[in-house]
């Protein structure tokens, strides 16, 4: 009797992971040529980036290797912009990405202003009216595959979890392929 009971919990899993995998192939290839492309698992869906709508919409993904703030030298900072026609987009922010490497997202950022001071890494995904943003307490990582500072190249894989307010969501399966010269 305890196998019967065991077949259903068995299938289940099955039937999640394959939904998992499908979800995963919609993903565009990991790639590290200056492609311009981002995706990742949002929730267990797919996410991939398709530009913005509307007069002047902002290309799928955006950004790249972007120098320095004013008020602080460090270099080789990678600001990485992506969007969906919906609406909903992805904003990495990494400091001194000058080799590949492991680049933790454990800053809390205010994205909506006021900050006086260069952000720490961080990890942003957004719905219209919601901002789910890395935290201190809610983390993750990016992993650099390719940092060519040279050809204004940077690739990598990421995933994270963010909050908005008391609600969280869980990114996974992330990749990214970015050019800054277009």
């Amino acid at each position: 009797m305890k196998h019967f009971l065991k077949l259903p919990l068995v299938l289940i899993f099955l039937f999640l992971l394959a939904c998992k995998k499908d979800e995963i192939e919609l993903l565009p290839k990991a790639t590290m040529t200056g492609a311009d492309t981002m995706g990742a698992i949002v929730n267990s869906k797919a996410w991939v980036a398709n530009g913005g709508k509307g007069f002047n919409a902002p290309a799928p993904v955006e950004g790249g290797y972007h120098g320095t703030y004013t008020f602080d030298s460090t270099r080789n900072n990678v600001l990485i912009d992506a969007y969906r026609k919906d609406k909903t987009g992805f904003q990495i922010y990494l400091r001194g990405v000058s080799k590949t490497g492991e680049y933790p997202l454990t800053s809390t950022t205010n994205l909506i202003g006021g900050e006086l001071k260069q952000p720490e890494n961080y990890g942003a995904y957004y719905v219209p009216g919601k901002l789910y943003m890395t935290t201190s307490k809610s983390k993750g990582m990016v992993i650099i595959t390719r940092a060519d500072t040279v050809n204004g190249i940077v690739s990598g894989t990421f995933s994270f979890e963010a909050q908005h307010g008391q609600e969280s969501i869980t990114v996974s399966y992330g990749r990214f392929d970015v050019s800054t010269f277009k």
